[in-house]
């Protein structure tokens, strides 16, 4: 009889992490165990807590549990034996949160590189569904489990995450509304909903609430020095200036996005607080949203985070941050952020800040020598500002531009104009006697040179003409003296234009970047 193939291990249809050791599945029904595989699930041990269609990731507290479970089950007698399958149901939400979970542990834990913790999972099929925000409005801004795993890899290498210095039980407590509902984004950073707390109407002192006493607690403890409040006021700042805590607004409106001012502002007061080692706290209604921004554009500043990442990196240490238009903003301005790092330095103490320094331009403190730079036209035309992109979309702001502070309008400025200036002609004739050459050559060059005169300190057209350009070559003879030889001279008689293809960007009716025909379009004169 021929010789059956030895089986292999694991015949159901799972992804390979380790080598008959560790695999990743989904199943509509719970799996029986056999001899040589174990699965285990965590899919009804640790829920996600949803505040509106939101479905994850799972948070740090999870993906702790998770280890946990799993390195149990790896140590069990009887599955040293046996390839562990950890699996989830197979509904798109389920089977994200596992998959996501299972590589932030191969990283976070195992210590992989992100690209070979994606890897197993690279060619799934259904590829798995992305996370959403929290928000009631449409999901317009969606993060993969790449983004998060990538996230969370950033803060490891940047020193922010030791899950070894990870304190479950603190995470699990204080994270509940009646506990203070707060959570640290290390390194700098605690996030938290605002304390609702007023004073009796006879103005005697009246007890304050324990969520309140347990973020006061935390805040002396740990050194929190400053505390940002961003929402409209619920409780009186005295709670924690009687405790030695800087208290400062930076208020702005729920579901916006702060302005840039204030950002720098943000960061200035950050970058001070933080170089004393001291924590900042960060608040609005809710803690998510605008709390979100700011925290995300520090950490963008100071940690060159991508927007994607940071915003993964902070939903892992609190569920929920960034919402709606605001992914969108810090995802604009994130190039911003990290310029900011070269080309911003503390200003002056302000005492909107509480004393605290904001970032200011670093061309502010040095004086201006150099003569402002004329405006380089491109191939195609394009001009150095947004006046030829769409409209920006509503509730988002626009990003800033050094062109748009300018008093000039690149619409109404002149056409370029070009013009041509003659030099004179030269003839060379060159003899050569002695070679015993009866011939006399004479090589007659015309050199033409053509200048391009552009208007000092005035905007060109966003138009542009391609031409064709043909060159007719002419023969003229010139006699020798004493001989009959002729001489050919070659020049330039004229230009011919072929054709010309006008490509100019306009901003249509409804938005966007069109091409027009040649006939709406000046031809640039040569």
């Amino acid at each position: 009889m021929p010789s059956q193939p030895s089986p292999r291990r694991v015949r159901i249809p799972t992804i390979e992490f380790l080598k008959d050791r560790l695999y990743l599945g989904a199943f509509d029904s719970t799996p029986q165990d056999t001899d040589s595989i174990v699965h285990f699930s965590v899919d009804d041990s640790l829920p996600y807590n949803a505040f509106h269609h939101d479905f994850g990731p799972l948070h740090i507290g999870h993906l702790y549990r998770f280890a946990v479970a799993l390195h149990e089950t790896l140590a069990e007698e009887e599955n040293k034996s046996r390839a562990v399958v950890f699996y989830s149901r197979t509904n798109p939400r389920a089977r994200a949160n596992a998959a996501c979970v299972l590589c932030c542990y191969m990283v976070l834990v195992q210590s992989w590189p992100p690209h070979l913790a994606l890897a197993p999972i690279a060619q799934a099929e259904p590829p798995y569904m992305p996370f959403r925000d929290a928000g009631y409005s449409v999901a317009d801004f969606t993060l993969s489990v790449q983004d998060v795993v990538y996230g969370v890899w950033k803060a490891k290498d940047k020193g922010l995450l030791d899950m070894r210095e990870f304190n479950l039980e603190e995470y699990e407590k204080y994270e509940r509304v009646e506990m203070g509902d707060f959570n640290t984004i290390p390194p700098h950073f605690v996030a938290f909903a605002s304390p609702q707390y007023t004073s009796s109407p006879d103005s005697t002192p009246r007890k304050v609430p324990a969520a309140i006493r347990n973020v006061l607690d935390f805040f002396v403890e740990n050194n929190v020095a400053l505390v940002v409040r961003l929402n409209s006021p619920l409780y009186d700042k005295r709670i924690f200036e009687n405790r030695d805590i800087q208290h400062v607004d930076m208020i702005f409106e729920d579901g916006t996005c702060p302005d840039m001012d204030m950002v720098r502002r943000f960061i200035g007061a950050c970058v001070e607080v933080t170089s004393q080692d001291k924590l900042i706290a960060v608040h609005c209604k809710a803690g998510l949203g605008r709390t979100g921004c700011l925290i995300g554009a520090f950490l963008i500043y100071a940690y060159s985070f991508t927007a994607s990442e940071v915003i993964s990196y902070m939903r892992f240490m609190r569920p929920g941050m960034v919402v709606g238009p605001q992914q969108h903003w810090l995802y604009i301005h994130q190039h911003d952020f990290r310029d900011w790092r070269y080309t911003m330095v503390l200003g002056a103490p302000s005492a909107a800040l509480s004393g605290y320094r904001p970032l200011v331009p670093l061309s502010s403190l040095k004086e201006k020598t150099a003569s402002p730079r004329t405006p380089i036209r491109s191939i195609l035309g394009e001009v150095e500002n947004n006046a030829a992109l769409p409209a920006p979309t509503p509730g988002q702001p626009r990003k800033p531009s050094p062109a748009q502070s300018r008093s000039r309008s690149v619409s109404d400025a002149p056409e370029e104009r070009h013009t041509e200036r003659d030099v004179d002609e030269h003839m060379t004739i060159l003899n050569d006697e002695n070679a015993g050459i009866d011939d006399t050559e004479a090589l007659v060059v015309r050199k033409t040179r053509s200048t391009t005169v552009s208007p000092s300190g005035r905007s060109v057209s966003f138009s542009a003409v391609t031409t064709t350009t043909t060159t007719t070559m002419t023969t003229t003879t010139v006699a020798s003296p004493g001989s009959s030889t002729r001489i050919s001279s070659v020049r330039p008689q004229r230009r011919v234009n072929s054709g010309s293809i006008p490509v100019e960007k306009v901003r249509g009716a409804s938005g966007g970047i069109r091409k027009v025909s040649a006939k709406s379009t000046k031809r640039l004169p040569y």
